[in-house]
């Protein structure tokens, strides 16, 4: 005789970018991932495992946008609308575009911890505040902007990092050897020599300096710096060894026969 227990669902890599409207490159980046859940067979997870995954670490792609026959009734009405109105008196945490957040909120969204949305709240430019909370929408193009290896994480998406960049001021300004010692960290995690991020400079591996000397800007420079912003850009817009930064041209040497 048969339990009556019905078997759980499973989902391939396909159904998994069905399921909850991603691209396939960012289902790849998900399932590698260490807090994603194990798979239940050869290239199967267990659907519901997922979908509790996705709810608390991937929440801009929750709910399910292909909806599952048992998961209609609880899924917020202001997700399947669209409705603006919905989506700002639903609870912290739903999915939409336009709810308010605060700052715990906002760290369980991003992964990162509470006191560092604060800091991210006291930085000029910032997403204004409702009360003591803020649209999602708004601090998603922020970070997205200047915060790429936050976004890349958010996304699933980008380039895997040993250390991080720093968090600060997007305009901090880093000469040719902090630039090497962000970029060393994240590539390999410890730091470049200065010799090495200067040659890395000359060869065309780096961005082109935000700040040269003489070019009548506060706070005056002497030597090349970059922004914090472009530094962390870069080191999330990898793609491979050797890869010329914008603007750049390789040089070649040829051999006088």
């Amino acid at each position: 005789m048969s339990s009556g227990k019905r078997p759980a669902a499973r989902l391939d890599r396909a159904g998994i970018a069905d399921t909850y409207g991603e691209l396939p490159r960012t289902v790849d980046a998900w399932v590698r991932l260490l807090n994603f859940p194990g798979p239940v067979g050869e290239e199967e997870w267990d659907a519901q495992q997922v979908d509790d995954w996705v709810k608390v670490s991937r929440p801009q792609s929750w709910p399910a946008r292909a909806q599952r026959a048992d998961a209609s009734a609880k899924e917020p009405t202001a997700a399947q609308t669209g409705s603006e109105s919905a989506a700002e008196t639903a609870a912290p945490g739903t999915a939409g575009g336009g709810e308010l957040e605060d700052k715990a909120g906002l760290a369980l969204r991003y992964a990162v911890s509470e006191a560092t949305v604060g800091a991210w709240t006291r930085i000029e430019g910032f997403p204004g505040s409702v009360g003591d909370r803020w649209r999602t929408s708004a601090v998603d193009g922020w970070v997205e902007q200047h915060r790429a290896h936050v976004w890349a994480e958010f996304k699933g998406e980008g380039p895997t990092v040993v250390v991080p960049p720093p968090q600060g001021d997007p305009k901090d300004l880093y000469d040719v050897g902090g630039y090497g010692v962000i970029l060393g960290n994240a590539t390999r995690g410890k730091p470049l020599a200065r010799t090495t991020a200067q040659t890395y400079k000359r060869q065309g591996h780096l961005e082109p300096p935000d700040r040269t000397p003489g070019d009548r800007k506060r706070p005056e420079v002497f030597e090349d710096m970059w922004f914090l912003e472009t530094i962390t850009k870069h080191v999330y817009s990898r793609r491979g060894q050797g890869r010329l930064r914008a603007g750049r041209t390789r040089r070649t040497n040829k051999k006088k026969r």
